[in-house]
């Protein structure tokens, strides 16, 4: 019973970071943004207008809170469920990552408008001159080699445990768990590749800054793929230590790390003040 209450508090802290805090904080920075950083001053910083991005914000918001009801609404269900033992905890544990891809749709269409943005800012930058960066280029310029080792341990360990708990057997099962892992890693590797070689996302943007964003991303990248190894090994243990009672619990956990270690870091990385919004005047 003790683990049912604590699978409600997670449940409610997963609605109340993904779907309330988080949000808040990026329409706050849009906000602030707005008010400090006009495009009256700053016109190359909006290159689809102030009434586009103030769109987006409130398809943002509406979007959140549409999904903070219906998470309510499901943390209700569950609440109930499992208090007249129609279920266990182990049944509904799918529920907070069901959850979690409804709460990821206004982040992913907020990093999409972001790529529209941004790609219309290149077309319109007409700058004949180019100025070459001295900062430096390399991974390890950005990240620390301990952090990136240790990503790539747990990487290996995962998929050895893996391979461990289906007694060495590669089963359907096993395939995607392995290809879902390669898959999220190798992506975080082309993003990096293109961070730090690729064309310059913002052509605006300060040397300074991008080593920022660079700096910021590759952090994120980092953290969450050592997340998604710690998740997969638990995913494992369940069934082969009957944890069944708290993978709800996990799952859950999964979700508002991911945001944490993603959403949080870009914006502890990128405060506004600390942004040089010079290069955006006209």
């Amino acid at each position: 019973m003790e683990t049912n209450y604590l699978a409600y508090l997670v449940l409610l802290s997963q609605l109340i970071l993904l779907s309330y805090y988080y949000p808040k904080k990026i329409a706050d920075r849009i906000k602030q943004l707005l008010q400090d950083y006009p495009a009256s001053t700053y016109p190359k910083l909006y290159p689809q207008s102030e009434a586009k991005l103030l769109a987006g914000q409130g398809l943002f918001k509406w979007l959140n809170w549409g999904i903070l009801l219906l998470g309510t609404l499901v943390l209700c269900l569950v609440i109930y469920t499992l208090e007249k033992e129609l279920k266990t905890a182990g049944q509904l544990a799918f529920i907070p990552l069901v959850l979690g891809l409804f709460q990821a749709i206004p982040y992913a269409l907020l990093e999409l408008s972001n790529y529209q943005q941004l790609k219309v800012m290149r077309a319109l930058n007409n700058q004949s001159r180019r100025q070459a960066e001295l900062a430096p280029r390399n991974l390890f310029s950005f990240i620390s080699p301990g952090k990136v080792f240790s990503a790539v341990v747990l990487f290996i360990t995962c998929a050895m445990s893996m391979v461990y708990f289906e007694n060495f057997t590669l089963s359907f099962d096993l395939i995607v768990l392995l290809s879902s892992m390669l898959l999220s890693n190798g992506l975080f590797v082309f993003v990096t590749i293109n961070l730090l070689y690729g064309q310059k996302r913002d052509p605006h943007q300060s040397a300074t800054d991008r080593a920022k964003m660079i700096r910021a991303n590759l952090h994120s990248f980092v953290y969450t793929s050592i997340l998604i190894s710690v998740y997969f090994i638990l995913n494992k243990s369940v069934d082969a230590f009957n944890w069944q009672h708290i993978e709800i619990i996990f799952n859950s956990l999964y979700w508002q790390f991911v945001i944490f270690l993603s959403t949080g870091t870009l914006l502890r990385g990128a405060r506004l003040d600390a942004i040089n919004f010079e290069v955006y005047r006209a």
